[in-house]
Parts: C-alpha cells; structure tokens; sequence
C-alpha cells in the first residue's frame, strides 16, 4: 500500500475536516453539560414537544431554528441568545404575531427591561420603529441572572391579521441549556394563540 506524503495527509484532514464542518453528517447534537433541561416541554393541551435537533446546514437567519444544532437559535443573527431563549418567526411582514413569555415569577417579558427572572425581549414585530426591516423575528432569552426553577408559560398570538390570508404559519423554537425544542403553528383569526409549558 502507498502511503501519501506527510504534506499531503495533513491536506486531506484539513479538508475532511472542513467537509464535517460544511455538512451534517458528522454532526452530534451537543448533552447539556450545566445540568439544565426541561423536565416537562408540552403545548397547552398536553403535546409533549420533541427534543431532538435535525442538523439541515449552516445556520439561516429569521427562520427560529437552531439548524446547525449546536444548541443557539438564530445565531449570528443579530438576536440575543442564553441559557434560556424563546423564538418565533413569520414570512408574512405586514402580521403582528405576538410572543409572550412568563417566567416561574409570573411576569411577561418586555423590550423595557429584565423580568424578576431576568428575562427580556429583544424587540417587538413588526413595531412603529422600523427596527424588523421586514425580517420578523421576535426574540426572550435570560439577560441576568441563573434560570430560575419552575414553570415558563410561552404564549404565541395573532394580534393583527391585517390584509395577510390566513392560516400564518410560525416557527417557534426554545433553547433550554444546550436543548432545543420546535414546533410549527397555525393561526388563522385575530386575537387566535397558542400556549407551551416549559418546566424546568
């Protein structure tokens, strides 16, 4: 058997190495190593919401899902992110589709500042500020502070339907230590939501 030289075995990893990199094949879906996981992830009416990430690729930007799988969504993308994140996407750039989340001290978080728990809003969509730029995400994560034990209630909801066809499709996924949880929702009426329990 021929072995190839030392410069160009070096090449060949380097490159296998960046293939790995570039695809899914090798990737493994990281165990939460600060012992943090939610011991109940269910929608309102007792669904129990996966745990497994499915690795598509790089990451995108706007789409709500961590899609290289290394436990952050959305990153890179100008969202903040933590031990604890909630996040909802939409395509439909004219909707307002609320995202509220209530800590174990029972306030919602706001884009004013940290909850008791430490939870905070990146901004709200699509808003009178033009901060979106059509991009509709909206973004809890943990901005201080350890995540506190108990019971997160996210709440997902169609404020203005506006001129849009429904049903508006979002994406909602949660980062709960290096875990993450998806689902896709349907809302077709003003004032229509859908609600997920989250305990940790």
């Amino acid at each position: 058997m021929t072995v190839p030289p030392p410069g160009l075995q070096r090449r060949r990893l380097r490159f296998a190495a960046l293939c790995c990199l570039a695809t899914t094949a090798c990737h493994e879906v990281p165990t939460p190593k600060d012992g943090l996981d939610a011991k109940f992830a269910a929608t309102d009416d007792g669904i129990e919401l996966e745990r497994a990430c499915t690795p598509s690729g790089v990451e995108l930007c706007f789409d709500a899902l961590d899609n290289n799988c290394n436990g952050i969504i959305d990153e890179g993308c100008g969202l903040h992110t933590g031990l604890l994140q909630f996040t909802i996407a939409w395509q439909e750039s004219a909707v307002d589709i609320d995202l509220n989340v209530n800590g174990p001290d029972g306030q919602v978080a706001t884009d004013k500042s940290p909850t008791d728990a430490g939870l905070l809003k990146d901004r709200d969509c699509p808003g009178s500020k033009g901060l979106c730029y059509s991009q509709n995400v909206e973004n809890v994560f943990l901005a201080e502070g350890a995540p506190r034990r108990g019971r997160y209630r996210v709440v997902v909801r169609l404020e203005d339907l506006k001129s849009a066809r429904a049903p508006i499709q979002v994406r909602l996924s949660a980062r709960v230590g290096q875990r993450h949880f998806t689902s896709l929702v349907e809302l077709e009426e003003n004032s229509q939501q859908r609600a997920f329990e989250f305990t940790l």
